[in-house]
């Protein structure tokens, strides 16, 4: 049995969603329905649920604002949003906090019970992949150049949350010689928030988003310092630098040698 939290604003909906829901049987264990963001925000750290439904126009603390809170806290938490016409637009940011669905008001139990005996069938699937240590390995086989590059942690939490940091961490690895290479670039790839996919990165690798470009940029300097053919301003602009100065301080911070040493070291 999963847990299930509703934050409503509305008494009636709420009352509604409390009654004419067959949860139960849904293989859902309502904990509460909480009447505000805040309220809900609470819930969410004092019983862990596994799924939030929320609608967006609240008091205190509106839907999207909720969820990006709740997201930060526990990331793996599903979010379906219960929202009416006139909300329609937040559709796209509820997409980028990876919201798993979003009903338009007025309730129809039927759309909601299909709605969330789809996100329970999902649930108990990733419930049984975290449990087999085939799924464990095969997540750490797809990822060939990201694990060359980069020193990782090892690998915890559920297959979705490796799943976008692995797609997070191909997209640094394709893209870090471009000097305007940003979070919000990496963030906008993988459709998440910048905050949370940092959260999430640095949970899983140990490192933030920035931090992994760096090292990625200083590894490519440092292989192509030991062709001397390769000058060191060219260097410096081939891996997204514009300030030589800059990129011989971060490059020492590395390595503990200028891109200077490095190379004589190696000649």
């Amino acid at each position: 049995m999963f847990k299930l939290l509703i934050a409503e604003d509305v008494k009636t909906v709420r009352e509604t969603l409390v009654r004419s829901i067959p949860w139960d049987r849904l293989g859902l264990s309502l904990l509460g329905a909480a009447e505000n963001g805040e309220e809900a925000l609470a819930l969410v750290e004092r019983e862990e649920p596994d799924v939030l439904l929320t609608d967006i126009g609240m008091p205190r603390m509106n839907g999207l604002e909720l969820i990006e809170a709740c997201k930060t806290r526990k990331p793996d938490l599903r979010c379906v949003i219960l929202s009416g016409l006139n909300e329609f637009e937040h559709a796209r940011q509820a997409i980028k906090l990876q919201v798993q669905e979003y009903i338009l008001k007025p309730i129809d139990p039927e759309e909601i019970e299909k709605v969330f005996a789809s996100v329970v069938a999902e649930l108990r699937k990733e419930r049984e992949a975290r449990s087999g240590s085939r799924a464990e390995r095969s997540i750490r086989e797809e990822l060939p150049n990201v694990a060359e590059a980069l020193p990782q942690k090892e690998w915890t939490g559920n297959l979705k949350k490796k799943k976008l940091v692995e797609q997070a961490l191909r997209y640094l690895n394709d893209n870090f010689r471009r000097r305007e290479l940003a979070l919000s670039e990496v963030a906008a790839e993988v459709g998440l928030s910048e905050k949370y996919l940092n959260l999430l990165v640095k949970e899983v690798t140990g490192q933030t988003i920035n931090h992994a470009i760096v090292r990625l940029r200083m590894e490519e300097a440092a292989r192509l310092l030991k062709d001397p053919a390769n000058r060191i301003y060219e260097i410096c602009d081939r891996i997204g630098y514009a300030d030589q100065d800059h990129f011989r301080e971060m490059f020492k911070k590395q390595f503990g040698l200028t891109p200077t040493e490095y190379r004589n070291r190696y000649l």
